[in-house]
């Protein structure tokens, strides 16, 4: 079963690095998700996957602040993607 609690965990906390580093319109995006996740987990959870696909995607993004890259920002971006990608691929 999914854990959707730590799932929406990590969502806040993306959504909340993605504005730190400009990225409104990702951060909006990912917290769409959160809030469905509750009431339809199942098809959120497969949205939520749909936003690693392909050129372009979440896994894309690199945050910058003023022409520099946030570097333990970053970091923790990449951990978090990694982990919510994890948890809405299993079963």
């Amino acid at each position: 079963m999914k854990n959707i609690s730590q799932i929406t965990q990590i969502m806040a906390r993306l959504s909340e690095l993605l504005r730190l580093g400009s990225e409104d319109e990702w951060a909006a995006r990912v917290d769409q998700c959160r809030m469905e996740l509750p009431s339809d987990s199942s098809h959120v959870l497969s949205k939520i996957l749909r936003l690693f696909g392909g050129m372009g995607s979440l896994t894309d993004v690199v945050l910058y602040r003023n022409g520099q890259p946030l570097l333990s920002e970053n970091n923790e971006l990449a951990e978090l993607r990694t982990k919510l990608y994890e948890l809405c691929m299993v079963a």
